[in-house]
């Protein structure tokens, strides 16, 4: 009977529904590679989880739809003894913490304790926010993230950041982390592109935060909606944008389509995307954005503020059209404008952009390093019995 290599695990603990097109690729691209692939999720995943829900492993204790009480719990718990099983029972060939948790030093940790020669990667997003200010009172929250951040490191092989900005805050904010730091850039399992697909929204995709310009958003759509465009507007997101609904004119609210609720998948934001004729991308601080590869991806424009994270990816004039980071109005309008005019060369050099840095098959120019940590496909591993380590 063949024995199966150990398996790569990928382990997001907190419900971030974003997250899911990028850890899925990651662990496609594995398996279709021929290794054995495991995930580690937070429950609220289940819902996007058609493909790979055999190979999951769920460790905390909720079932059902995601809730506010539900997020705040996962946070406060780790299932220490449930992965303490799990690595003896199938001890990890490496291990990716995709996303941040407050138990990522721990789950790493328990791996390099059981395992010292295990490679412990870990995308780290936001790996430091110099303007915490923009945050409101979340700005403390932020800071104690950053502090449990730092004590993963101290675990890591290799902590890799998604931007020239992150790479340079990750150097800023933890300069005694002596890991692997690798720039590479979020990867999308590409989705195709409709080139004939009708054009009719200035859209706003994602978290509707202050810091995320949602605010700009509203105030746009309230002043065209006094004014005799011939533009209408999409929101798509799971945040509650009740106070800002009613804040708007009836005539801004006619021209407004709401996508709101609080399960939306990577589908219907593909689909949104693909049916802009630009995405607003207004953000105050930022260290990148998951919005800018699906609207490239989909040919679409992007507006986007003066500020890194943002200028990494977008090209003013070929790929969206750079505003200032506290843009008026009337500079959106002539952004919009811009992209109006020049819709079908700006929409081409996008998908060809997307092409060249975010699509996932680039997986191995930009992964190829992690496959030379993990051990031979097909090999064995054996417990201090002797009996090999199945996993389901």
């Amino acid at each position: 009977m063949p024995q199966m290599a150990p398996p790569f695990f990928i382990a997001c603990l907190k419900y971030a529904p974003g997250m899911w097109q990028h850890i899925s690729s990651f662990g496609r691209n594995l398996l279709d590679r021929g290794y054995p692939v495991r995930f580690l999720l937070a429950p609220g995943f289940r819902w996007l989880n058609e493909d790979f829900g055999h190979l999951t492993y769920y460790p905390l204790p909720f079932r059902g739809r995601p809730s506010f009480l539900k997020n705040l719990l996962s946070l406060l718990w780790f299932p220490g003894l449930y992965l303490c099983r799990l690595f003896r029972h199938c001890p990890p060939a490496g291990v990716l913490l995709a996303s941040w948790h407050p138990w990522n030093f721990l789950l790493a940790r328990l791996v390099k304790k059981l395992s010292p020669d295990t490679p412990v990667l870990a995308w780290l997003h936001e790996p430091y926010k110099v303007e915490k200010k923009v945050y409101g009172a979340k700005g403390m929250a932020i800071v104690l993230v950053e502090w449990l951040q730092g004590l993963s490191l101290a675990f890591l092989d290799a902590a890799i950041v998604h931007s020239p900005r992150g790479l340079r805050l990750l150097e800023l904010g933890y300069p005694r982390y002596r890991g692997q730091k690798r720039l590479i850039p979020l990867q999308f399992q590409d989705n195709g592109f409709e080139a004939r697909a009708a054009r009719n929204y200035i859209s706003f995709l994602g978290r509707a935060e202050p810091a995320k310009g949602v605010d700009r958003f509203f105030d746009l759509v309230a002043d065209l909606g006094a004014e005799a465009f011939n533009w209408q507007f999409q929101i798509v997101t799971a945040s509650n944008i009740a106070g800002y609904l009613k804040k708007l004119s009836p005539a801004g609210r006619a021209r407004l389509r709401v996508v709101n609720g609080p399960e939306i998948s990577d589908a219907v934001i593909r689909q949104a995307a693909a049916r802009s004729l630009a995405v607003l991308a207004l953000y105050k601080e930022t260290t990148q954005s998951g919005v800018i590869p699906v609207a490239l991806m989909k040919g679409t424009p992007i507006i986007g503020t003066d500020i890194e994270g943002i200028t990494d990816w977008v090209r003013d004039g070929e790929t969206g059209k750079i505003v200032s980071a506290n843009p008026s109005l009337a500079e959106i309008k002539e952004a919009i404008t811009y992209i109006q005019a020049h819709f079908k060369e700006m929409s081409e050099r996008c998908r060809a952009h997307y092409l060249a840095i975010f699509d996932d098959r680039n997986w191995e120019r930009e992964y190829g390093w992690v496959l030379e940590l993990l051990p031979a496909r097909g090999g064995r591993r054996v417990n201090s019995r002797g009996v090999d380590n199945g996993c389901r």
